[in-house]
């Protein structure tokens, strides 16, 4: 068993998401509406092509508007003389509007406004009042799908309502005057009061028989504009809608969801450093560190490898280190392939090995004929060590395999310096699984651990893919030949649950838990510095 590399404090790459804006309120939503922009936007454009339906099936609707003046100052009280002092106007407007809304002047419209219209019931849920806060102008609008009626109708109201005040201020008048003959009747014939009171009775009786109203119509309406379908209009509303339940929806799904989208989320459920953060991988991309993406993707890889080395200075013979996740499609492979990759352009002497028996892929990352031996054939026997080892290209667009070193270009598997000479001095050698184990009660750990030993004489560093550590048992039972563990966690796959769980197991393994690595972690514009980035 060999002895656990001690741990050494090390600090955090810095990231693309520093942990003081991750756990900003600010910072949290604007992550939160980026991940969701597509679904804002398709409920924005949802909202406004529903709402210009609607109105196109609800039909034409056409308003007509009538407006009436309303005296501060009832006539009656201006004739006898008796108006107040000061009149408040926003309280005239106030009745006014009650006034307005009184189910009687529906119902006189109904009874006045000849045939066609509707009652007053539909009169009065199709009608709205609003008063000129600047004037003493009331303002009745009627809707309906027809012009003429919509028009027809809102003067009939509008003329109702100056009769039903009249009616109003009439009745008034009429109490007025009975209690003046009254009181006329009840004083004596010589009086001084009589005088007085039959000037005044005079006065409404003469108002009394102009049946006179304090409000009139100022002006009618003669057209009616339309209203719907208005697409602009119509456009902006179900714009604002659709925005609101978006934004409602977003919210609801922000507060269920419980992946792991930060770093300082990772570093608190593994208790272990995040050493790299890594942005979304283009698709159906494993090796980044080859061609064209190597500008963007290369120094993130770099980094991990400097603090793994940094990490491992102290071993004599190199160090096996698995690359291992919680669950699958986190990213493990293609960590464990660039990792090596960069290991071995430091001049390290690298082996790259699939010991992911369930699902091995690293063959078809490098494109190795299916039939080709690996870990699974040297455990067991059937073949050696140098039979199933491939070598692999380090300069070129893209690797380039072969068995033993035979490169088709007469490459060999350093990258060559500048003066075309092997300046970095590395290699890198690949170890396939030599085909799949489909039981997973079946573990092949008791014929690889002499195969480590094996590998681990051969390298500076032994990678090892392995299978997500809580489908598996590998993980577990490796870990004893195993110098450094490196957990690989993809943003917004893993729940913290899970995450958790492979925390609580990582403790009770031989090897130390050297850090993770966030994978597909979008990178905010202010915050990404990458030399050969676009």
């Amino acid at each position: 068993m060999r002895e656990p590399i001690p741990s050494v404090p090390i600090a955090p790459t810095q990231s693309v998401f520093p942990d003081d804006a991750m756990t900003s309120g600010a910072e949290a939503l604007k992550a939160a509406i980026r991940r969701s922009f597509p679904i804002i936007i398709g409920f924005v454009v949802l909202g406004i092509v529903a709402v210009n339906v609607v109105k196109q099936l609800q039909g034409p609707q056409y308003e007509a508007t009538s407006k009436v003046l309303i005296s501060n100052t009832p006539l009656s009280k201006i004739i006898t003389g008796t108006e107040p002092s000061f009149v408040d106007p926003q309280r005239t407007q106030n009745t006014a509007r009650t006034l307005a809304s009184s189910p009687q002047v529906y119902q006189l419209a109904a009874r006045r406004g000849g045939p066609g219209l509707d009652g007053a019931g539909e009169m009065q849920s199709s009608t709205n009042v609003t008063a000129d806060p600047s004037s003493d102008i009331l303002s009745f609008t009627t809707s309906d799908t027809d012009a003429g009626k919509a028009r027809r109708t809102v003067n009939a109201v509008a003329n109702a309502y100056v009769a039903y005040r009249a009616a109003l201020s009439g009745a008034s008048i009429s109490n007025t005057v009975r209690q003046l003959r009254s009181r006329l009747a009840e004083l004596p014939a010589r009086s001084p009061q009589r005088e007085e009171l039959e000037g005044q009775l005079e006065k409404l009786s003469v108002l009394q028989a102009l049946n006179s109203s304090d409000a009139a119509v100022v002006q009618r309406a003669t057209s009616a504009n339309k209203t719907s379908p208005a697409p602009l209009k119509d456009s902006l509303l179900g714009l604002s809608i659709g925005l609101v339940v978006a934004l409602l929806f977003v919210a609801l799904r922000e507060a269920i969801d419980t992946t792991v989208r930060s770093e300082s989320d990772v570093e608190d459920l593994l208790s272990a450093p995040v050493l790299a953060t890594v942005r979304p991988i283009p698709r159906k991309m494993r090796m980044v560190t080859y061609g064209r993406h190597e500008a963007a993707f290369a120094d993130s890889y770099a980094l991990l490898a400097a603090q793994l080395v940094q990490r491992t200075s102290d071993e004599e013979h190199g160090a096996v280190l698995a690359v291992t996740s919680s669950v699958a499609g986190e990213g493990k492979t293609t960590t464990a392939v660039n990792l090596a990759v960069v290991l071995a352009r430091r001049g390290a002497r690298v082996l790259l090995c699939d010991f992911d028996f369930r699902k091995p892929a690293l063959s078809e990352v490098f494109s190795l004929p299916e039939e080709a031996p690996g870990a699974l054939q040297v455990a067991a026997g059937s073949a050696r060590l140098d039979e199933a080892l491939w070598s692999v290209s380090l300069e070129g667009p893209r690797p380039e395999v072969s068995l033993n070193g035979r490169f088709s270009r007469g490459g060999t598997g350093a990258r060559p310096g500048p003066n075309g000479d092997d300046a970095a001095g590395g290699s890198l050698e690949l170890l396939p699984s030599g085909g799949n184990v489909r039981s997973q009660t079946v573990t092949q750990s008791a014929r690889l651990l002499p195969l480590l030993h094996e590998l681990h004489s051969r390298a500076d560093y032994v990678i090892l893919d392995t299978p997500p550590a809580l489908l598996a048992i590998e993980m577990s039972e490796l870990a004893r030949e195993i110098d450094l563990v490196l957990v690989v966690v993809r943003h917004g796959h893993v729940s913290q649950r899970t995450l958790r769980a492979l925390g609580r197991q990582a403790r009770m393994w031989d090897a130390p838990l050297a850090g993770a690595v966030l994978t597909d972690a979008p990178v905010e514009a202010r915050a990404s510095y990458y030399y050969g980035g676009r």
